[in-house]
């Protein structure tokens, strides 16, 4: 038996005791208590743990104290599962307990195997050897329609919905109201999936389509849509990726609610920080095993790190250059359009340049008008102090300008073909000949970025969709590089991306700007934009807040210009 506290400000959950006494629970008003039993928890309403009363979790204790002798209750348990895909064996005899009502962390590097287990899991895959129990029955998960039976659930990274049909139609679809006569009950439908909308603390009309709203709004949508099908197990995977602070916060109180409804939930993220404020225990997975399962408490960031690569990472970001930076590369003079307010800036040879800003600052927007996506009401670039007209992509590409995108799937690389197709793609004249393409020169230029990039794969000709995503987004910068970029624009480098690849996307990045290339890094992790920039660029509703020099570049100075008022 065992019982944590956090309180209303604090990230963590402390450990203070294992017995089922009030008298260690500190005299504080505004805090939670979870109380555990074998990986079962139950979590206090905030201001129910004051004076040294347990409340409402002094009764879960003396209830499991009624259970110390019955066995635990485990909602999931695998037991040597396996799967190939032709020669790849892809997970190796993996055993997993997961308890009732406990959120359990899935951790590990891209590649590792969890979006493998997961698929099995959903019923996407099927297993090649082993065996499910779920919810004490074995099961053999034959689809997604019968996960979902089962009462398994997934939200994924990108959400999925209609953008033409409402909030509301999106979130009953499939399963309409109908009145008694057959027809659908419109009514009832929106004033249900409005109720269910503030349940869990969305305050969205549920008339409003979903192509109105945030990426982020309709994450929160479609994770409320899976909960109204009262699943017994939920899994989250990157739920959190394109959601600002204060969406994060609604999101984790969406999390603590059901935890407290008993629903056990599988949460997979690379934001370690995430991790070990929502998670009960931590399982790590790596090249395809099952390497240990971790209680969060007096778990250190470090040790979890050192599990998951399986060495000690000695530093995240690589020395930055002090420059002096002198010779200017890039220049943006009042750049204005229907997302952006006068931006003007400039980026020298050799430095990274970091962009940062709320979720709405524009950033992404920024850089799809210097790469000629977005048209200009005004404003112009000049590269080497000459002015260049840039229209379309091709007009940067041509100028040499490169730009990463965000969504490096869907406009970054073409997941059905190789690596090697991938990377040749953005300058196959060079591979022409008599109208022949040189086959063998492709080959050999393809395995020598692979090579110098250090991308993970069997060979060239593997699809980009079989990587991982830090293998993808090197596929990515080696496509870039056929280009002979002058300047390179990442945009979220490493969203999605595990720790371990993390550290060789900023070593690369680094490599870049040492050979004299001007990068521009837009990041919505504070963290990695002052630990790989050499100045930081902070925009707020499509202005320039600030910039910051090196000696400037703290999270408080850029957390103040984030929200700085004009």
């Amino acid at each position: 038996m065992k019982y944590t506290i956090r309180t209303r400000h604090s990230k963590r959950w402390k450990r203070m005791g294992t017995e089922g006494t009030a008298s260690a629970v500190p005299q504080s008003m505004g805090c939670h208590i979870r109380v555990c039993y074998d990986g079962s928890c139950f979590i206090t309403e905030e201001d129910q743990c004051s004076g040294g009363s347990l409340g409402l979790a002094g009764a879960h204790l003396e209830n499991y104290h009624k259970q110390e002798d019955t066995e635990m209750n485990t909602m999931l348990s695998l037991k040597g599962i396996e799967k190939y895909f032709q020669a790849v064996h892809a997970l190796k005899s993996i055993d997993l307990d997961v308890y009732q009502g406990e959120t359990l962390a899935l951790v590990g590097e891209n590649g590792a195997g969890k979006s493998t287990l997961v698929k099995i899991l959903t019923g996407a895959h099927k297993k090649d050897a082993g065996t499910i129990r779920f919810n004490g029955q074995a099961v053999e998960i034959t689809s997604p329609i019968h996960a979902k039976k089962l009462g398994i659930c997934q939200a994924y990274q990108r959400a999925e919905y209609v953008p033409e049909l409402s909030v509301a139609e999106n979130i009953f679809m499939g399963e309409p109201e109908y009145t008694s006569r057959g027809f659908v009950s419109w009514g009832k439908m929106y004033r249900e999936a409005q109720e269910s909308l503030e349940e869990y603390g969305l305050s969205i009309d549920a008339h409003m389509k979903m192509k109105n709203l945030s990426v982020a709004e309709c994450q929160l949508i479609t994770i409320v849509k899976m909960l109204r099908q009262k699943p017994k197990l939920v899994i989250l995977d990157e739920p959190t990726a394109v959601l600002s602070d204060n969406e994060v916060d609604i999101l984790f109180r969406m999390i603590r609610k059901i935890q407290k409804e008993g629903i056990t939930i599988i949460y997979i993220s690379h934001r370690l920080d995430e991790i070990f404020q929502i998670s009960d225990r931590i399982a790590v997975m790596r090249d395809g095993m099952m390497i240990t399962v971790l209680e969060n408490q007096n778990l250190t960031h470090e040790d979890l790190v050192s599990h998951m690569l399986g060495r000690k990472l000695e530093t995240m970001f690589p020395p930055k250059s002090g420059g002096p930076f002198t010779e200017e590369e890039l220049r943006v003079e009042n750049f204005t359009n229907e997302y952006l307010h006068d931006i003007s800036f400039t980026v020298h040879r050799g430095e990274i340049l970091g962009i940062v800003g709320l979720v709405g600052s524009k950033r992404t927007e920024l850089a799809r008008a210097i790469y000629g996506i977005d048209r200009l009401k005004s404003g112009q670039i000049l590269i080497e102090g000459k002015k260049a007209d840039i229209h379309s992509p091709y007009d940067a590409i041509r100028h040499g300008i490169f730009l990463a995108p965000e969504d490096r799937k869907g406009e970054g690389i073409v997941p059905e073909r190789s690596i090697k197709e991938n990377i040749t793609y953005s300058d196959m004249d060079r591979f022409f000949h008599l109208g022949m393409v040189r086959r063998k020169m492709e080959q050999d230029y393809a395995e020598e970025l692979k090579r110098q990039i250090r991308i993970k794969a069997p060979s060239t000709d593997t699809l980009c969709r079989q990587l991982s995503g830090g293998n993808q987004q090197k596929v990515v910068v080696a496509k870039a590089l056929t280009s002979k970029p002058r300047i390179l624009i990442f945009d979220e480098p490493t969203q999605g991306i595990d720790v371990g690849a993390k550290a060789e996307i900023y070593e690369l990045i680094h490599e870049l700007a040492k050979s004299g290339t001007a990068v521009i890094v837009i990041s919505s992790e504070m963290e990695e934009a002052i630990g790989i920039s050499n100045r930081l660029l902070v925009m707020r509703e499509g202005r320039i807040s600030g910039m910051l020099e090196p000696e400037e570049m703290t999270s408080e100075n850029t957390i103040r210009l984030m929200y700085r008022s004009e």
